[in-house]
């Protein structure tokens, strides 16, 4: 009788502890056109120290359905901890995905947005997630050469 008691107990906290499990996220190292993503993403500077960012985004390719799109800051130390991840609030409208944040130039510089799914060729994986990556620092040189350009 003890045995299966015991036995019941360990099943118990074995079960107990798969739901508590946590979902692993791995970065793609496809480029966009790789994954069939469609974007466009424009950083504005406003000379005030602080930049808005717009990403409207037609097609999420082999990503789809995507679950969230984040915004992560990377720490200033470079430990590869965060010191912001946030989900952004998303709009859709006629299939097309907006969103729009208003953040300090700093954080743009160690910034990136992710384009996060558990689905991969519309095959999902228990406890694993996939994310794009778009690096902000990127679009800020962009902007800074496009407006010396003009100037």
């Amino acid at each position: 009788m003890k045995s299966i008691r015991l036995f019941s107990v360990v099943v118990v906290i074995a079960f107990c502890s798969c739901l508590s499990a946590r979902a692993v996220g791995f970065q793609l190292g496809k480029k966009k056109a790789d994954l069939g993503l469609f974007y466009d993403l424009r950083l504005t500077e406003h000379g005030t120290g602080r930049v808005t960012l717009n990403l409207t985004l037609t097609d999420t390719g082999s990503l789809k359905p995507l679950n969230a799109i984040y915004l992560v800051v990377a720490s200033k130390d470079g430990t590869g901890s965060v010191d912001l991840s946030v989900a952004l609030n998303v709009s859709e409208r006629e299939g097309v995905q907006r969103v729009r944040v208003h953040m300090l130039k700093e954080w743009a510089q160690r910034g990136e947005i992710q384009l996060r799914t558990s689905h991969l060729n519309g095959k999902t994986e228990l406890l694993s997630w996939y994310y794009h990556s778009i690096p902000l620092a990127d679009y800020l040189t962009l902007e800074s050469h496009e407006r010396s350009a003009r100037e």
